[in-house]
């Protein structure tokens, strides 16, 4: 019997979907009680350890290492980060901040380089080693459950909470691991974004879809929200607060109608005329042209160029 990972509600719509990378066959469950979409069956924390230690990182980008078009994507993207956490910290000095899933190491090198005493833990040896060697940054080989209490003023998670699979544990760890006050930043595709292409968003990787209403309850036993951005992907900033309540979900109507009708009006129709995705075919030719005369010497002259930019 289905059972939903945040609220533990047992009333969903499940349907079948492509894996937009490879056309595997993915069942997914919306649930009906507090909105979250889901996969169904999400595999043992001992394969999940085993396939993002090893395997999603040259499944998803082909490459054991970083390419530079990839450090160039990465640098512009962190550095809007860096923006947007700064909208409320606008002091970083003396701040310590944890990334984590580091990738390369990108944000952790420029977040260095605005003020924070920043690490990260990355679990692909090659993309922790490449951290280190390209860049000096401290990203170690690590995985979460080795963070120890109180070690963070901020935690940044860009694009891994949607892989882990136990959501209210997530949250209650990374509570753990930041300071009194501290502060939670999360990026995570968002299921409620209208410019995303039709075939682009179910992914076997990502075990849960969400939206700015269950990003926020699952958080919300831990964490008071700051600021949210969800144009496209959706960014949300959070405060630890002084007293964890219980970690129960409960029913969100508004958030089951919210999605119910995301869901229903994607489409091609609205994607490339309302959303602007006929206009993601230009963007992708300039950025081609972009990367294709990328001249710097390493990766690390980039990030270095873009910061100054």
């Amino acid at each position: 019997m289905f059972s939903c990972k945040l609220c533990d509600a047992h009333q969903a719509k499940i349907s079948e979907h492509k894996d937009a990378k490879s056309g595997e066959i993915l069942s997914i469950a919306f649930c009906q009680s507090c909105g979250l979409v889901q996969q169904t069956e999400i595999a043992s924390d001992e394969a999940l350890k085993i396939y993002y230690s090893h395997h999603y990182r040259t499944d998803y980008k082909n490459t054991y290492k970083p390419k530079l078009r990839y450090v160039f994507r990465a640098g512009n993207a962190a550095l809007k980060r860096l923006e947007f956490l700064q909208r409320v910290i606008s002091k970083p000095e003396a701040k310590s901040l944890i990334d984590i899933g580091a990738g390369g190491g990108e944000f952790v090198y420029l977040a260095q380089k605005s003020g924070f005493l920043a690490r990260g833990i990355e679990p692909n040896q090659g993309y922790s080693e490449y951290a280190r060697d390209e860049y000096g940054a401290r990203v170690d080989t690590l995985m979460l459950d080795t963070l120890e209490n109180a070690s963070a003023d901020v935690v940044t998670l860009f694009h891994v909470f949607e892989h882990m699979a136990k959501p209210l544990e997530t949250m209650r760890k990374i509570s753990d691991i930041l300071t009194k006050d501290g502060y939670l930043f999360i990026e995570v595709p968002n299921i409620l974004q209208a410019d995303a292409s039709p075939h682009n968003i179910f992914f076997k990787a990502h075990l849960f879809y969400y939206s700015r209403y269950t990003l926020e309850a699952a958080a919300a036993p831990f964490f008071e929200t700051l600021l949210v951005e969800d144009g496209g992907n959706l960014k949300m900033l959070f405060r630890k607060k002084s007293v964890a309540l219980p970690a129960v979900v409960s029913q969100n109507s508004e958030a089951v109608i919210q999605t119910q009708l995301r869901l229903h009006h994607k489409g091609w129709i609205e994607y490339l005329f309302k959303a602007g995705g006929a206009l993601k075919l230009f963007r992708r030719i300039v950025q081609s042209r972009q990367e294709s005369t990328l001249a710097d010497p390493s990766a690390k002259a980039l990030l270095d160029r873009l910061f100054l930019q």
